[in-house]
C-alpha cells in the first residue's frame, strides 16, 4: 500500500471540520477520499491476515476474517467525545475483525501470530480488554501501524455475538451506553447492567472453562491410559462448563427477548 497522500496537517483540518460539522474547503481532501484511502488500507490487511495458514492453530475451525468501513457519524461521534485526537490518530478509522471458535489460549495465539505477520511487538501493539473490560466489551485488540494506523478487533464467536447484542442495544438505546452512560429510564438500565453483567460474569467463566477443558483434553489424549483422577477431573471440568454455558445462553436468549420488547415500545 502507498503511504498516506496527504500530510498530517491536511487530515487535522479535515478532522476539525467534520468534529464540528463545518463545510470542508477545497483545499482538504473530501471525507470520500480519505475512507476509500482507509478502506483499501483495511482491506489490505485483510487480505493477508486471511491468507495465513490457520490450521495449525485452529485445525478445521475457519476464521471470520472482516473490514469494516467507518461511516462519518460514528467519526465525528470519537472526534466530539476526544478533542485532543486528531483524524490521523485515530486508530480504527482502518478496521479488521477476527472472529473464530476458539478459547482463550488460541485467541493470544492469534494476536501474537498476527502481530508477528506486521512486525509489531506484542507486547506494545496488544490492547487485552478480556479481564478489564469497556462497558462490557471483551475482546483483543491489535493497533497497527502501517502506511495508517488499522485497527485488528480479535473475537471469541461468544464474544463477538455479545458485542453484535450491544451495538444493537447502542442504537436503540443512545450510544453513550458504549461509554459507560446508563439510560434513565429504570427498565433500559437494568437490561444494559445486565447485558454487561453477562459478559463479564457469565462468558468470561464460560471461556475460562473451555480453556481448562481443552487443555485437559489435549493432555489426556497424549496418554494411552489416563489416571482416573485425571478423568474424574476432565469430567467435572466439562459438566462446569455444560452449566455455565447455558446459563450464559439462556440469560442472553432472554436479554435479547427482553431488548425485543424494548425496541417495540419505542416504536409505538
Amino acid at each position: 500500500m502507498p503511504d498516506l497522500p496527504w500530510t498530517t496537517n491536511q487530515l487535522r483540518k479535515l478532522g476539525i471540520c467534520i468534529r464540528d460539522s463545518r463545510p470542508i474547503p477545497e483545499s482538504l481532501p473530501t471525507y470520500d477520499a480519505v475512507m476509500v484511502y482507509y478502506n483499501d488500507v483495511a482491506a489490505d490487511t485483510q487480505s493477508k491476515i486471511k491468507a495465513l495458514d490457520w490450521t495449525p492453530l485452529l485445525g478445521e475451525r475457519v476464521p471470520e476474517v472482516t473490514s469494516r468501513p467507518k461511516t462519518i457519524d460514528t467519526l465525528r461521534e470519537k472526534l466530539r467525545r476526544d478533542h485532543s485526537t486528531p483524524l490521523q490518530s485515530v486508530q480504527d478509522v482502518a478496521g479488521v475483525r477476527f472472529e473464530a471458535e476458539m478459547t482463550l489460549d488460541e485467541q493470544d495465539g492469534v494476536a501474537n501470530a498476527i502481530a508477528g505477520l506486521f512486525g509489531h511487538d506484542l507486547q506494545v501493539c496488544c490492547r487485552d480488554m478480556r479481564d478489564s473490560p469497556h462497558s462490557g466489551y471483551r475482546a483483543l485488540h491489535l493497533w497497527l501501524k502501517l502506511p495508517a494506523r488499522v485497527e485488528v478487533q480479535i473475537r471469541t464467536h461468544l464474544q463477538g455475538r455479545w458485542a453484535n447484542t450491544y451495538e444493537a442495544a447502542a442504537d436503540v438505546l443512545g450510544r453513550g451506553i458504549r461509554y459507560d452512560e446508563l439510560p434513565t429510564d429504570d427498565r433500559e438500565k437494568q437490561f444494559v447492567v445486565d447485558l454487561q453483567d453477562i459478559s463479564t460474569t457469565g462468558l468470561s467463566t464460560l471461556e475460562r472453562r473451555r480453556s481448562k477443558v481443552r487443555t485437559l483434553r489435549s493432555l489426556e489424549e497424549a496418554k494411552k491410559q489416563p489416571s482416573k483422577r485425571k478423568l474424574r477431573e476432565f469430567t467435572q471440568a466439562e459438566r462446569d462448563m455444560d452449566e455455565t454455558e447455558n446459563v450464559v445462553l439462556e440469560g442472553l436468549a432472554n436479554l435479547k427477548a427482553s431488548f425485543d420488547t424494548m425496541r417495540l415500545t419505542r416504536k409505538e
